[in-house]
């Protein structure tokens, strides 16, 4: 909350504390207040030894009023009179003042539909958000998953590969005439090319 919020909270609570009747906790007790309220809020805070600023005090004042309830109170209270700092009454709430209460109710209502409208529209598109989220995360892990299916699944070829060739092996040796002669490797040697000299005499000879 800013300073100046601050400020004006204090200022609510206290004008709560020194003039309930008209300024009750209960929000649904709300009062129309006296026509030109804020010279007597001054002087009897003044009084009391608790001076405020007086554009502080206008701030404060124009929230109180411009609250739903208090507008309300301002249309629907039976009796349409209008109350000083002690909850005596103090003048009648006129048809001017009707008017300005429902354009002003108007007004916030419309505020709150549009606040309303934003808060769905960013749950919404944080909703999409999470959702794109999800998926992302999904689909890594489906990644994941794949890739690690494929090594084991390599793996597992692997393996057989190794045991079928053992196997093949064990069977190999299994054919073989047990003490037999192991067989010997045919060398295919290279026939000795001779000198051509030694050739042609071999020719004149013959």
């Amino acid at each position: 909350m800013s300073a100046a919020k601050k400020q004006a909270a204090a200022l609510h609570a206290l004008l709560m504390e020194r003039f309930p009747q008209a300024f009750p906790q209960d929000y649904d007790t709300l009062l129309p207040l006296k026509l030109d309220i804020e010279a007597d809020l001054r002087e009897r805070l003044i009084a009391l030894g608790e001076p405020v600023d007086p554009d502080l005090l206008r701030r404060v004042l124009a929230n109180h009023t411009g609250r739903a309830g208090y507008l309300l109170a301002l249309l629907h209270r039976p009796d349409g009179r209008r109350y000083d700092l002690d909850g005596r009454p103090a003048g009648t709430v006129d048809e001017a003042a009707r008017a300005e209460a429902i354009r002003l109710l108007a007004a916030h209502q419309q505020r709150q539909h549009d606040a309303a409208t934003r808060r769905r529209r960013q749950r919404a598109l944080e909703q999409q958000q999470q959702a794109a989220k999800a998926a992302r995360i999904a689909e890594r892990e489906r990644r994941a998953a794949e890739k690690q299916r494929r090594r084991e699944e390599n793996e597992r070829n692997r393996r057989r590969n190794l045991e079928r060739k053992a196997a093949e092996e064990q069977a190999r040796a299994a054919a073989r005439p047990a003490g037999g002669p192991q067989p010997v490797p045919t060398v295919i040697r290279k026939q000795r090319r001779g000198d051509p000299r030694e050739i042609r005499s071999k020719d004149r000879k013959e």
